[in-house]
C-alpha cells in the first residue's frame, strides 16, 4: 500500500477545515457511549453521521460531533479512560419517528417484528450490526413507528428500498444519478439493492463515475471531514487517492473517491454506457438522437430486449468513435423508449425536437409507427433499425435499413431461373421462416411455369431420386439401368443448426446432379472462414448462390480495422446487432452533409459498410425509403 507523509502544516489545516467537533473512534468504543460522553442522543449522532445507520462503528471513523458542550471540549478521547468507562443502564425512549428499543433476555426479532408490526428486514436494515453479528442482550434497536411504514415515508437523507426498484429508479426519482448514490452508500457497491433495507440519498449531484471510478468536484465551504461522512471513507482512503490533496483542498478540484474493496459496479457500467450522450461540437453540427428499449428502469423484466438495445447500441459505439475520427461533428442524443408511446412522447413532442437531423429507431413497429405520425410534418428521418413492414411505407420520412427476405427471395429465384432445366425444387425451411419459403414457391411457380416445388422442415428429406429406365449393357442387350434424377435444393432459414444439417446433406449427394441455393447466410456458407474452405470447394463444384444483406468479409483491410476497434472497445468479436449498430449509425451519419441533411443523391448511393450493403429506393407502394441493397454470393 502507497504511503503518503504529509507535512505537519497540512494536518493543521485540514483539522481547522471542520468547523464542527470530530472525534476518532478508538476500539470499544459504541454509539450510545459516545452519545453520553458528548451529551447528546444516538440520533443526533448518527444525523451527523449518516453512515451509522447504514454499518457499525469503526475503529478509526472519524465522527462528527454536533453542537457545543464545554464537558466535551474538556475530555480527552484516550483508550484508558473508554476502558475505564462503564455502561449505564439505558431505557427505552422514543422520538418523531422511530422507538429506540433496548434488548432483554429471550427477546428475538421476531417477537420485535410483531410487537412492532414492522418486517425483521427493516429491522436488520436500520441496524446493520444485527444482521452481522445478530441480535444480543443490551443492544438498542432503532425501530420505525407505524407511521413511517403506513405513508411509506422515508427519514430525511435515507430511502427504503421497494420491491422492483433499482438503483437507476431510486436515483431518478431523487433528480440524481446512480453514481451519486453508489459512492454515497459503499454496502450497495459490493452488495447491491436489499428490499425494505435504507440506504443514504444525497441532497445533490456531486458525483461522475470515469473509468470505474467515482469523481468529486469540490464544493465552496466542503471540508475534508464533510467529504469522508458523505462517501464513508477513512482520511487515509482518501489521501491515497488524491495525493494532491498534500497541498491542501481547494474549491472546484476533482477527487477520486475509492470505491469499496470487491465492489461491483457492472450495473452502474452499464447505465452509464446506456445514458451516455456524444458531444463532437456544436456548430456546423449532426445531431442524431439513438431511441433503443434499454428498460432501464425494469431490470429484471425483457431481458431479450435490453441485451439487443445493449448490442446495438454497442456497435453505433464503435460507429460514432470512427465517425468522430474522420472529422464529423456529431451529437448524439440516447433515449431509453422502455417501448412506450408514453415515454417517447416525453422525447418527441419536446422542443429540443426540431434541432434533430435523424432519429434511430424506436425499435418496434407501433413506436415507429406513433413516431412517424407525430413528426411526419416535420419530415424529420426516421430510421427503423430492425422492423420493415409494409405499413410503414405510407410515411415519407421513414427508411428502412434492414432489406426485407422477399428481396432475397426475388434474387434466389432469378438466380434458379437461369439454370433450370425441370428439376424438382425442395425449399428447406422453419415453421417460424415458412412464411418467406411459401412466398419464394409461389414466386418459383409462376415463373418457371412449374409445380415441382416442396416445402420442406428436415434436412433428411434432401436426397435424389433413383429411377430404373430402358438401356443395353456392354454387349448391346436391352436391361434396366438405375438412374439418378437432377434436383434443386434451397435453404430459406438463418437457423445455424438447420443450416449445418443443410450443407451436409446437399453435400452428400451427387455433385453432378445436384443444385443448390441459399436465401440466407448461415456460418456454414461464409467464405471467409478458413475452418469453412473444405465445405466451400465441394460447394463450387455445383456452382451454389446464395445472398447475405449481413455479412462480414473478415479479409478486408476495412473491416479488419473497424473489427480491432471492437476487439480494443469491448474485447469481443461483434454480434449481429452489434454489427447492425455499428452498420446503421455509421451509414446514416455518413450520407449526411456537415448539417445533417441527406441529399436525394446521398441516400441512393451504394455503400457497403461492416456486414451489410446499403442503399435507399423510394418505395414503389408508397412514400418510404426502401433498402435493397443484397450482397449476391456466387461460387464457381
Amino acid at each position: 500500500m502507497k504511503k503518503i507523509v504529509l507535512p505537519l502544516f497540512f494536518l493543521i489545516s485540514v483539522l481547522m477545515l471542520g468547523q464542527t467537533r470530530t472525534h476518532n473512534v478508538q476500539a470499544k468504543e459504541t454509539i450510545y457511549g459516545l452519545s453520553k460522553r458528548y451529551k447528546i442522543t444516538q440520533e443526533a449522532l448518527k444525523k451527523a453521521n449518516p453512515f451509522l445507520y447504514k454499518r457499525q462503528l469503526q475503529k478509526g471513523d472519524v465522527l462528527t460531533i454536533p453542537g457545543n458542550s464545554d464537558n466535551a471540549a474538556a475530555e480527552v478521547n484516550t483508550p484508558q479512560q473508554i476502558q475505564r468507562e462503564s455502561t449505564p443502564k439505558f431505557k427505552n425512549y422514543q422520538d418523531d419517528e422511530f422507538y429506540y428499543r433496548v434488548i432483554e433476555p429471550k427477546e428475538n426479532l421476531y417477537s420485535l417484528a410483531k410487537e412492532y408490526q414492522t418486517s425483521q428486514e427493516t429491522i436488520k436494515s436500520l441496524n446493520p450490526f444485527v444482521a452481522e453479528r445478530g441480535l444480543q442482550v443490551g443492544d438498542v434497536l432503532r425501530i420505525p413507528k407505524e407511521k413511517v411504514l403506513t405513508n411509506q415515508e422515508n427519514p430525511k437523507g435515507l430511502h427504503k428500498v421497494n420491491p422492483g426498484e433499482t438503483v437507476y429508479t431510486i436515483a431518478k426519482k431523487n433528480d440524481l444519478e446512480p453514481a451519486d448514490v453508489y459512492a454515497a452508500n459503499r454496502d450497495l457497491q459490493k452488495e447491491g439493492l436489499k428490499v425494505e433495507e435504507y440506504i443514504k440519498i444525497p441532497e445533490k449531484k456531486r458525483v461522475t463515475f470515469e473509468n470505474s471510478r467515482f469523481k468529486h468536484k469540490v464544493q465552496p465551504k466542503e471540508t475534508i471531514f464533510s467529504i469522508l461522512r458523505k462517501y464513508e471513507i477513512t482520511l487515509t482512503e482518501l489521501l491515497e487517492s488524491n495525493p494532491a490533496l498534500s497541498n491542501g483542498l481547494k474549491s472546484g478540484m476533482t477527487l477520486e473517491i475509492p470505491t469499496e474493496k470487491g465492489a461491483n459496479l457492472a450495473d452502474l457500467n452499464l447505465e452509464q454506457m446506456e445514458l451516455k450522450d456524444y458531444d463532437a461540437s456544436k456548430d456546423e453540427q449532426i445531431n442524431v438522437a439513438l431511441i433503443l428499449p434499454f428498460y432501464l428502469n425494469q431490470p429484471n423484466s425483457y431481458k431479450g430486449e435490453r441485451q439487443v438495445a445493449k448490442e446495438f447500441y454497442m456497435g453505433a459505439q464503435v460507429a460514432l468513435d470512427e465517425l468522430i475520427k474522420r472529422g464529423k461533428k456529431i451529437n448524439v442524443k440516447i433515449v431509453d423508449s422502455e417501448n412506450s408511446n408514453t415515454t417517447v412522447d416525453r422525447f418527441i413532442k419536446s422542443n429540443e425536437i426540431y434541432k434533430y437531423d435523424a432519429l434511430i429507431g424506436p425499435f418496434f413497429q407501433d413506436g415507429l409507427l406513433h413516431t412517424a405520425q407525430t413528426l411526419e410534418k416535420l419530415n424529420i428521418p426516421i430510421f427503423s433499425p430492425v422492423v420493415n413492414t409494409d405499413i410503414l411505407e405510407q410515411f415519407e420520412n421513414i427508411y428502412l435499413p434492414t432489406p426485407r427476405d422477399q428481396y432475397s427471395a426475388d434474387i434466389i429465384a432469378e438466380e434458379i431461373a437461369k439454370r433450370y432445366q425441370g428439376e424438382p425444387i425442395q425449399l428447406l425451411t422453419t415453421s417460424g421462416e415458412k412464411n418467406v419459403a411459401e412466398y419464394l414457391k409461389l414466386k418459383l411457380i409462376k415463373v418457371l411455369k412449374t409445380n415441382k416445388v416442396e416445402v420442406i422442415t428436415n434436412a433428411d428429406y434432401i436426397t435424389l431420386d433413383k429411377e430404373m429406365v430402358s438401356g443395353k449393357d456392354e454387349n448391346g442387350n436391352e436391361t434396366k439401368v438405375e438412374i439418378t434424377k437432377p434436383a434443386i435444393a434451397v435453404l430459406v432459414s438463418e437457423d445455424n443448426v438447420l443450416g449445418r444439417s443443410y450443407i451436409d446433406n446437399l453435400l452428400n449427394q451427387d455433385l453432378d446432379k445436384i443444385k443448390g441455393y441459399s436465401v440466407f447466410f448461415v456460418p456454414a456458407i461464409d467464405v471467409f472462414d478458413a475452418s469453412n474452405a473444405a465445405t466451400i470447394n465441394k460447394l463450387k463444384k455445383i456452382n451454389f448462390v446464395y445472398t447475405a444483406s449481413r455479412m462480414i468479409n473478415s479479409f478486408g483491410q476495412s473491416e479488419k480495422e473497424v473489427l480491432n476497434a471492437f476487439d480494443e472497445k469491448f474485447c469481443q468479436l461483434p454480434t449481429k446487432y452489434m454489427a447492425m449498430g455499428y452498420d446503421i449509425m455509421f451509414d446514416v451519419v455518413d450520407r449526411m452533409n456537415r448539417n445533417g441533411f441527406i441529399s436525394d443523391f446521398d441516400a441512393k448511393r451504394v455503400e457497403t459498410r461492416l456486414s451489410g450493403k446499403f442503399s435507399y429506393e423510394q418505395s414503389e407502394k408508397g412514400k418510404a425509403k426502401l433498402n435493397k441493397a443484397i450482397r449476391i454470393i456466387r461460387l464457381n
